[in-house]
């Protein structure tokens, strides 16, 4: 295929405004919903939220990653930004349907739940907000470094399981840490039900340190990728 065919074929940033929108809206309606479902479900409950985790990020991919990207997390768009894979324009509209979506979302799982919706609010267990940035800088990390590591391959053979290697990412960060951070990983998963709640308490920490471990991602996969990418494209075209 030509790159002009190519180009036709590339959705418009409207349209990526609109699908990454959708995206983000389905993860944190996911999320939010069975948050507030299993509040009451002690260590059976953070297995089932993170199987939900894993299940929807995993179905959000294959569905629009062809089209958006699927990043429906301003921490992975900052990390693609960094990385040098998106424009700046492209980032700020990506975060602004993100944010969006998150919104959206949480306005609906409240109109269902009501106020059993605040159990879906991410906080530091104990307070402890030494551990939670941390924690919450770790797990972002190695998620956003999983995403540039298999959406962005040459490699044939792991493109196609990027939804697997992503979702299970997300999914087992969230088992281990949900308990004492919430495993929020996505500023915008946050942001949504704060919100609607109106509870911003140590909302900055679900900023600050997503979007930190988004940074040393893209820095770690620029210093171990790069050379592997220009070595693919020296290559002669089959």
């Amino acid at each position: 295929m030509t790159e002009d065919v190519k180009k036709i074929f590339q959705p418009s940033l409207r349209n990526k405004f609109l699908i990454e929108i959708v995206g983000t809206f389905i993860l944190v309606y996911a999320i939010a919903s069975a948050a507030t479902v299993y509040s009451d479900s002690g260590q059976l409950g953070v297995i089932g939220i993170g199987l939900v985790h894993a299940m929807v990020l995993t179905a959000i991919v294959y569905a629009i990653g062809y089209r958006s990207g699927a990043q429906v997390n301003p921490a992975v768009t900052i990390g693609l930004l960094m990385a040098k894979k998106i424009t700046r324009k492209e980032a700020a509209v990506y975060i602004i349907a993100q944010i969006i979506g998150a919104v959206i979302a949480a306005a609906v799982v409240y109109s269902i739940f009501g106020s059993e919706m605040s159990a879906s609010v991410t906080l530091p267990s104990e307070d402890n907000i030494v551990r939670a940035l941390i924690l919450e800088t770790v797990m972002t990390f190695t998620l956003v470094y999983v995403v540039l590591a298999t959406t962005t391959s040459k490699n044939f053979k792991i493109v196609p399981l990027a939804g697997l290697a992503i979702g299970f990412t997300l999914g087992l960060n969230v088992i281990f840490g949900g308990p004492i951070t919430g495993g929020s990983l996505n500023p915008a998963r946050s942001f949504g039900p704060a919100l609607i709640t109106w509870e911003f308490n140590y909302q900055w920490i679900y900023w600050i340190a997503p979007i930190a471990g988004g940074l040393i991602a893209a820095a770690v996969y620029k210093i171990l990728h790069t050379k592997e990418e220009e070595e693919n494209e020296q290559l002669p075209q089959k």
